[in-house]
C-alpha cells in the first residue's frame, strides 16, 4: 500500500508480504498513471474539437463525406424513399448527426 509498508516487511524479513506490498504499490501507481494519461488524452481531444467547432473549421474529409451523403440522399429520394427512411439510412451508414443529416436533406432533396 505504501513505501513504508514495503520497507517494514523487508526489515521484518517477510518475503511474501514484501512481495504483496510491492505489487499493491505498483498496481496503485500504474492505475494512477493510466487515469492521469486518460484524462489528459480526453481533455486534449475535447478541447481540440471544441476549438475546431468554434473556429468553424471542417476537414476536407468531412466535406467529402458530405458529398457522399448528399449523393446517397438524392438517390434514395429519387427512388421514392420517405424522409425518415433517408435520414435513418444515412445516419446508420455514415454516422451523421441528426442536425447535419437534416441540413443535407433540406439542401439536396427539397424543392
Amino acid at each position: 500500500m505504501s513505501i513504508e509498508k514495503i520497507i517494514a516487511e523487508a526489515i521484518e524479513n517477510n518475503p511474501l508480504k514484501l512481495k504483496e506490498a510491492f505489487e499493491e504499490e505498483m498496481n496503485a501507481r500504474v492505475r494512477a498513471a493510466l487515469e492521469e494519461k486518460y484524462k489528459e488524452m480526453t481533455t486534449t481531444t475535447v478541447s481540440e474539437e471544441a476549438e475546431a467547432i468554434v473556429e468553424g473549421e471542417e476537414s476536407d474529409e468531412d466535406e467529402g463525406d458530405d458529398e457522399e451523403v448528399a449523393k446517397e440522399m438524392k438517390k434514395m429520394h429519387k427512388d421514392g424513399a420517405e424522409k425518415a427512411d433517408v435520414l435513418k439510412a444515412v445516419k446508420e451508414k455514415y454516422g451523421c448527426s441528426g442536425d447535419k443529416a437534416e441540413g443535407l436533406y433540406a439542401s439536396n432533396c427539397t424543392g
